[in-house]
C-alpha cells in the first residue's frame, strides 16, 4: 500500500514543523505550506489525502482554502485553531466544509485518532462507492 499524503497549512512554522516529523514518524508523506494561497496550489498539484488547515492563516484565511478544496475534492479536511473558542465558530469551519476540528494547543493522542478516523472513513467512503 502506498504511504498516504498529508498537506499541512499552517503559519506557525514551529508548529508545522512538528506536525510534519511526527506524521513522517508513523510513515506520511508530508508536504507543508505557509499560507493559503499557496497551500490551495499544493493541494490542486498533489491532492493530498488528508489536509491539515488552520483557520487563521495568511493571503487566504483557512475558511477560504476549505470551501475552495471543498469545491474540487471531499478530501478529509481536519481544521485547527488557537482562536475560536465559540460553538458559533467551530460550527462555521464544519459549514464550510471541514471534517474535524481541533482548538489548539494540539494533543498528540488525539490528533493521531483523529487522522485516523478521518482516512479510515474516506478508505470507506471509497470502497462503498467503487462497489456501487
Amino acid at each position: 500500500m502506498d504511504r498516504q499524503s498529508v498537506l499541512i497549512i499552517e503559519d506557525d512554522e514551529e508548529l508545522s514543523r512538528l506536525l510534519q516529523i511526527d506524521l513522517q514518524r508513523h510513515d506520511f508523506n508530508v508536504t507543508v505550506s505557509k499560507n493559503g494561497l499557496e497551500g490551495l496550489r499544493l493541494f490542486q498539484d498533489k491532492m493530498a489525502d488528508l489536509v491539515v488547515l488552520d483557520v487563521s492563516l495568511p493571503l487566504m484565511d483557512g475558511l477560504a482554502v476549505c470551501e475552495r478544496i471543498r469545491e474540487i475534492s471531499n478530501v478529509p479536511i481536519l481544521m485547527m485553531t488557537a482562536h475560536a473558542v465559540s460553538e458559533q465558530d467551530i460550527a462555521e469551519g464544519l459549514n464550510r466544509g471541514a471534517d474535524e476540528y481541533m482548538i489548539k494547543p494540539l494533543g498528540k493522542i488525539e490528533f493521531h485518532a483523529r487522522i485516523k478516523a478521518l482516512l479510515r472513513r474516506a478508505r470507506l467512503a471509497d470502497d462503498t462507492s467503487q462497489n456501487i
